[in-house]
């Protein structure tokens, strides 16, 4: 035992160390492979978890998706935004068939949540988020949000209505990642409400005033996707104010 308050000194002249080299070596080596067995076999070594985090983390790449309303009068309602395979989801439409119930709900009163629901416990989406902007898009005017879980080899899809119309609605219809892109696209109709312009079936803040205000259905619709028509003056909507040509909006991802 070494007294406190003293020190021990051990002194190892050059032929003492020569004998005892291979042995440190051996010693040396063998925790070495000690180490590595135990990673092969899951159990965690503080180094190789932290260089496989880093290397995840290089892995997972993250971009900005930025959305510009090119619109003079139609604001947009809230977006969803979702990143899946590219065969096993289903698509948001198909031009010249029926609009599924939750995209109904979304072209028709800008309600995000069905399409959420939706799509948030399918098999093959990655990433779902439900009013990324956090709030509505007005005309005119741009938004950004991150997206994560992006892969060269995966789709994305984006969605929001035009609120002062019957069933108008822009998207981004499980486009192709591919390292980032820029689509202008037109308004869309859902085909699943007829367009009358009228206060009593729009949402927007055109007929926020009106007394008839209520957003009701008004059916039949077209019953098919198709590009919208646009504003045409038949209803209470101006047409020299709400009306657009399209393309409606830019999806930007980088």
């Amino acid at each position: 035992l070494i007294p406190p308050g003293h020190t021990f000194q051990i002194i190892i002249t050059t032929a003492t160390f020569n004998m005892i080299k291979p042995i440190v070596s051996f010693l040396l080596l063998a925790s070495i492979a000690i180490a590595e067995g135990a990673r092969l076999k899951g159990v965690p070594n503080s180094v190789a978890e932290e260089a496989r985090v880093l290397k995840k983390k290089k892995k997972s790449k993250v971009s900005t998706m930025k959305i510009t309303n090119l619109t003079y009068m139609q604001k947009f309602s809230r977006f969803v935004a979702m990143v899946h395979d590219c065969e096993m989801v289903p698509p948001l439409f198909t031009f010249g068939e029926p609009s599924s119930d939750a995209l109904k709900a979304m072209a028709e009163a800008g309600d995000p949540d069905p399409l959420e629901a939706y799509y948030i416990a399918m098999k093959g989406v990655h990433s779902i988020k439900n009013n990324p902007l956090g709030g509505a898009l007005d005309p005119g005017a741009s938004g950004e949000f991150e997206i994560d879980q992006l892969k060269d080899d995966r789709c994305l899809t984006v969605v929001a209505m035009a609120v002062s119309t019957n069933d108008c609605f822009v998207a981004l219809n499980g486009v192709k990642i591919d390292g980032g892109f820029t689509y202008t696209e037109p308004g869309l109709d859902a085909g699943t409400e007829a367009n009358n312009e009228l206060c009593t079936h729009v949402p927007g803040l055109s007929c926020a005033d009106n007394a008839d205000y209520q957003n009701a259905v008004a059916s039949p619709g077209e019953g098919f996707v198709h590009v919208h028509r646009g504003v045409q003056g038949v209803g209470d909507l101006d047409a020299s104010v709400y009306d657009w040509r399209n393309p409606m909006v830019e999806f930007k991802l980088y």
